[in-house]
C-alpha cells in the first residue's frame, strides 16, 4: 500500500509543480499598441531662453493656417496623417512608415512633416516628439494625442 501511495504521489507531483503560476501578472505590452486611430489633444514646449514649458490645447495653436488638429492613424508599421487647418480645413492625407525604433517618417515634400518618434502610448493616450518650426527657432514639441 506504501508503494502504491507513493507511486501515486510521484505521478501527482508533475501537475503540483505545472499547476503554480507565476507572481507577475503584470499586462506587458508590445511595440503595436500604438496601433489605432490618434488626435491631438495638448502640445508642449520650451522655447529658447524660457524658465520653463509652454503647454497649450493643440486646437489653440496659434498662427495664421495653423494646424489646429491631427488625425494619425497607426499601424505597427504604417502611419495615415490627415491634418485640419484653422483656415483652409482638412488637407489630403499623407502616408508614412514607422520603423523599429518607432520612428515616422513622412512620405510628404513639407518641410513641415518632419519625423516624428513615438515615446509611449497607452490604451488612451499617445505621446509623440517632433521638430517644428515656431518663431523663427527649430523646436522641439511633445504632442499628446488621445485614442478616438
Amino acid at each position: 500500500m506504501k508503494k502504491l501511495i507513493a507511486i501515486c504521489a510521484f505521478l501527482a507531483l508533475p501537475f503540483a509543480f505545472g499547476s503554480c503560476s507565476s507572481d507577475d501578472n503584470t499586462v506587458k505590452r508590445n511595440e503595436s499598441d500604438y496601433a489605432g486611430t490618434w488626435v491631438t489633444d495638448e502640445l508642449s514646449y520650451t522655447l529658447p531662453g524660457a524658465d520653463k514649458p509652454s503647454k497649450h490645447k493643440f486646437k489653440d495653436f496659434p498662427g495664421p493656417d495653423a494646424v489646429i488638429e491631427d488625425i494619425m492613424v497607426l499601424t505597427k508599421d504604417k502611419a495615415t496623417l490627415t491634418e485640419t487647418k484653422r483656415d483652409s480645413g482638412v488637407q489630403p492625407a499623407i502616408q508614412g512608415i514607422i520603423d523599429n525604433d518607432k520612428i515616422i517618417t513622412w512620405d510628404s515634400e513639407d518641410p513641415r512633416h518632419t519625423k516624428r518618434t513615438i515615446l509611449d502610448a497607452t490604451d488612451t493616450v499617445l505621446r509623440v516628439v517632433y521638430d517644428i518650426d515656431m518663431r523663427g527657432a527649430n523646436l522641439p514639441v511633445t504632442v499628446t494625442y488621445l485614442r478616438k
